[in-house]
């Protein structure tokens, strides 16, 4: 028996040895490398968390999604209230102003001047809770906190204690004319505000115990209540309220003046109802268009196909209010968006120069922001990378009973109808004389054979022949249910008919 032996080449050995090593070098290095990553992981997890939390903050950075479509919107133009825009170099020229607000409170040689220690010991009490009203952690020392926000905060309640007064803009001495207006944008921001318990605090401190003042809640309204139309008759929705319960801060505060004070929840929602029509095309559908009177700002309601719509003044004022509170409502869970929902309401009612002009005639919209074209295209940029509403929207039903009224046929074809026939009294006048006309002709073909016979009746009984010929038509209706037998009815019957064919 022969054995035979099979002999692996070196070169073999070599190579698989060495495929083996770099094998489980590979997966050494694999092993190696998580767990460097898990012990980065652990590093991180175990390191110290930030102390604060946003659960309590009131007061938010603006997201940058939105700041991005327009940063003006966000940005104060003159005066920095707060500790976001502090410091900010293009606004130290009005540092100097709140200054002089506060040398004119505490003067030295002021008699009953407020207490400034006893007011700087109350705001270091209640300084980690004025941190807390905001979204950021803030890098400013307990020293520059406290200094910024008595400056700020004696700046504000001066101002508004000034500008109560009548002829505001005409005695003061501090401020110019123009500044009123870009005081109460700067002061309506997101970003440039104060706690209110702050500022009810420190104008409580420097009230004067001679004089009766009204209240800080009353005070902000008068101040910011031209910002936004209002009739002059509607109460605000929280004048008559408890001045601690007024928001958390100005922007808040006025937002909750003009929200909607009934809102009703529907229980069988199925889903969100959706209008993309135009003011246009309902207009088309037979939906008339009226203003409403003595409503909140944001009421909007529909009722037997008529939508009527608080009226609404639009500049770069009012748009800077809109963008700043639709921002507070993308931020604060805990609020209804109703600002957002009116916003987006009005993009989708608002499409085209022709949208606005129909808004502009029934007296609801009021703009100085140049053309027709401009206004449309300002209406629809507010809604740009924002959050619908949703199904917490404040409008779902109206716009589901307008979805109701475009989709029923019979309100479209009558509005077809009325619009191509009747939508100017000649044209009505040349739709009836034509329809007149078709009738005459009819009649005349039915009828020509009789005519001798009704020239008789005519010279028989004059004016009441005539009369009685020209209701034949309605006359017709109820023929069938008369008594054709009695005498002579038949006769008379048919020659009104026919006289009818010879007047014409």
């Amino acid at each position: 028996m022969v054995t035979k032996l099979f002999t692996i080449p070196l070169q073999t050995i070599c190579r698989l040895r060495f495929q083996t090593s770099t094998s489980r070098a590979a997966h050494t290095a694999a092993r190696v490398a998580d767990s460097d990553l898990a012990a980065s992981l652990e590093e991180k997890l175990n390191a110290e968390l930030p102390t604060k939390t946003n659960n309590g903050a009131t007061i938010y950075r603006v997201p940058d999604r939105l700041h991005a479509v327009e940063p003006k919107a966000y940005e104060p133009s003159i005066v920095s209230i707060g500790p976001y825009h502090h410091g900010a170099p293009r606004l130290q020229a009005m540092e100097n102003t709140k200054w002089n607000f506060f040398h004119r409170l505490f003067n030295p040689t002021k008699p009953n001047r407020p207490n400034l220690n006893a007011l700087v010991n109350e705001l270091k009490h209640i300084e980690h809770k004025a941190r807390g009203c905001y979204s950021e952690e803030l890098k400013l020392s307990s020293k520059q906190f406290i200094n910024m926000m008595l400056i700020d905060s004696c700046f504000i309640v001066e101002l508004l204690r000034e500008a109560k007064e009548i002829d505001f803009s005409k005695k003061s001495i501090l401020l110019k004319r123009w500044m009123l207006p870009v005081l109460q944008r700067d002061l309506i921001m997101l970003e440039n505000q104060l706690p209110l318990f702050v500022l009810n605090k420190v104008y409580k401190l420097t009230s004067s115990e001679d004089t009766e003042e009204p209240g800080l809640k009353k005070l902000s309204y008068q101040f910011f209540e031209s910002m936004i139309y209002r009739d002059s008759d509607t109460p605000h929705n929280n004048e008559l309220g408890d001045e601690k319960d007024c928001g958390s801060h100005f922007l808040e505060q006025f937002r909750a003046s003009i929200c909607p004070t009934e809102v009703l929840e529907s229980k069988f929602r199925v889903k969100e109802p959706h209008m993309f029509r135009s003011l246009t095309e309902l207009k088309e559908s037979g939906i008339k268009l009226k203003k409403a009177e003595k409503c909140q700002p944001l009421d909007v309601s529909f009722e037997k196909g008529v939508l009527k719509i608080a009226p609404v003044s639009m500049d770069d004022h009012k748009f800077t209010l809109f963008r700043n509170m639709v921002a507070f409502e993308q931020c604060h869970f805990s609020c209804k968006p109703h600002v957002t929902a009116y916003i987006f309401f009005l993009d989708r009612l608002i499409n085209s120069a022709e949208d606005i002009e129909l808004l502009h005639y029934a007296g609801v919209v009021q703009h100085t922001l140049g053309g027709n074209k401009h206004a449309a295209r300002l209406v629809n940029n507010l809604c740009k990378e924002v959050a619908g509403a949703g199904y917490d929207s404040y409008l779902q039903d109206v716009l589901q009973e307008i979805n109701d009224y475009c989709d029923n046929l019979l309100h479209h074809y009558l509005a077809k109808l009325k619009h191509e026939y009747f939508y100017n009294i000649w044209v009505s006048l040349s739709t009836v004389a034509a329809i007149v006309l078709i009738y005459l002709t009819i009649l005349q073909t039915v009828y020509a054979l009789g005519a001798t016979d009704a020239r008789g009746h005519m010279n028989k009984h004059g004016w009441k022949a005539v009369i009685e010929a020209f209701v034949v038509p309605f006359t017709g209706l109820w023929w069938p249910f008369e008594d054709s037998s009695m005498p002579g009815k038949e006769n008379s019957q048919i020659e009104n008919s026919q006289l009818l064919v010879i007047i014409f």
